[in-house]
């Protein structure tokens, strides 16, 4: 039986998550150029500081060098670096399509950036998952090569007609692999257009320069006027609003965007039992669910494994990614079940949806004041708590009745402080769509906004309870009803 070995982990600022006696012994190919390639790229800022890109890409270089592409294969890298049980099924999860998909853009973002002067170079042939290498040949243009310059004999119309030794155009630190010059009119005309040509930058380049960028703003204004005055004159609540999605947002790391799982909200709704994200994040929700005598047992577990999402949650995708502040290469939208736990350590991430519909949520309600309380159970009414009530609040605000429906707004630190996390939900798709229209409308998010503002300019945490008449589950007029601002 062939025994699988884990991806090699030794890439600077990457630890192991757990030793293996079956690590690979890397340090075999560690003078490998391809293989001290791939490490710059696993280390370099490109790859976002996700382990398991990282992981993800050495395994697959290692097993190149090694000549063991027959292990290069969707099912073993799903095993090997995502920690998938043996026999899973990559055609309801397709968290190593995913990661491909993301890897290559990261490949590319290194070699247009920090690796733009490597001259081997490392692509993943899409179709598959091996790595292929390639070189690339120093840059030869006129810029980087020594201009000949020419010793030109007086002019001469014998010299012209029939150049001899003595009239033959001399180099000085030329090539030797440029050709030698036959004719020395060509050249002349040449030298003397070039020659020219610097002496008019030389002499008026900083006017010339100035007078392209006036012409090239004045027809960005044109073509844009409104957005250009929108960007130079912010009002103070697109300004707030800024301030928020910068943060969201940025070049040095990844930024999540998590629609929820609605086969998982049917699912629990047909056997009104909860999945926990310990159950989610192993796929044991899908196997343990005791179904005995229901015949349509199979359809149910089924749902656990389907990809549906809300239009809501759809709508709302499209909006951030039409955001200004967007760094379009850094932005991920990745399916509630494909999400790791190392995207939340790493990154920044838009959770969207209530712990039913979203597990992930669960990490982050210990330290919020509004909490989602969800009940599978018809009998148990749901809503959401509020922890520490104040004079004139509710304990819970629940939907007792089908005209009215909550939503919440979270913003707080990933699981290591070092990036933010956003949660936007709902106790129903009308709820989350009351959150949605609330957050994406400045001058309702300002107030809370400049209250959150810190001295430096940042934001400090924030939770907002929304409130919105139910109309045919859809959100009508949010309005706010609790604030907190700071940590719990």
């Amino acid at each position: 039986m062939q025994i699988l070995e884990p991806s090699p982990k030794i890439a600077a600022g990457i630890t192991p998550r757990q030793p293996s006696a079956g690590a690979t012994d890397a340090h075999a190919h560690a003078e490998d150029p391809r293989w001290q390639l791939a490490r710059r790229i696993a280390a370099s800022g490109s790859l976002g500081r996700s382990r398991l890109l990282s992981e993800f890409l050495l395994y697959i270089v290692d097993r190149h060098i090694r000549d063991r592409t027959d292990e290069i294969t969707e099912q073993q890298i799903g095993i090997l670096v995502f920690g998938r049980a043996e026999g899973y099924d990559s055609n309801d999860d397709n968290i190593v399509r995913s990661y491909a998909r993301n890897l290559r853009k990261r490949i590319d973002e290194y070699f247009a950036t920090e690796g733009k002067e490597e001259l081997l170079r490392l692509e993943i042939p899409r179709g598959g998952y091996a790595p292929s290498f390639r070189t690339v040949e120093k840059d030869l243009s006129p810029d980087n090569l020594i201009t000949p310059r020419l010793a030109l004999p007086l002019a001469s119309s014998d010299a012209d007609a029939a150049p001899n030794a003595s009239s033959t155009p001399k180099y000085e630190a030329a090539p030797q692999s440029l050709p030698p010059i036959a004719e020395a009119p060509a050249p002349v005309l040449i030298l003397r257009w070039h020659t020219a040509a610097r002496t008019v930058f030389r002499k008026h380049g900083a006017l010339l320069a100035l007078c392209a960028g006036i012409v090239l703003g004045l027809g960005s204004t044109i073509v844009r006027p409104l957005h250009f005055l929108k960007r130079a004159f912010p009002s103070p609540a697109e300004a707030a609003s800024t301030t928020l999605w910068s943060q969201l947002f940025s070049s040095d790391r990844d930024t999540f965007i998590v629609p929820s799982d609605d086969g998982l909200i049917i699912m629990q709704r047909l056997t009104e039992r909860p999945v926990p994200l310990a159950s989610y994040v192993s796929g044991s929700y899908r196997t343990n669910v005791k179904t005995e005598g229901d015949p349509g047992a199979p359809e149910i577990l089924k749902l656990g494994g389907r990809r549906y999402t809300s239009v809501v949650d759809l709508d709302f995708v499209a909006h951030l990614a039409q955001l200004d502040e967007v760094v379009p290469s850094r932005m991920v939208v990745r399916y509630a079940r494909d999400l790791r736990m190392d995207d939340l350590r790493s990154g920044n991430a838009v959770l969207i949806g209530s712990t039913e519909a979203n597990p992930w949520i669960e990490l982050f309600q210990p330290h919020l004041n509004f909490r989602f309380r969800i009940n599978a159970g018809t009998d148990k009414p749901s809503g959401i708590v509020n922890s520490h009530p104040r004079v004139g609040e509710n304990a819970i605000y629940g939907t007792p009745d089908r005209d009215h429906t909550y939503g919440l707004i979270a913003y707080v630190p990933n699981l290591t402080s070092t990036g933010h996390i956003l949660i936007v939900g709902g106790l129903n798709t009308a709820g989350t769509e009351a959150a949605t229209t609330f957050l994406l409308t400045p001058s309702l998010m300002v107030p809370t906004l400049q209250r959150a503002r810190l001295a430096h300019g940042g934001l400090q945490p924030f939770e907002v309870l929304i409130g919105a008449a139910n109309v045919a589950t859809n959100a009508s007029a949010p309005q706010l009803i609790l604030e907190r601002i700071g940590p719990s």
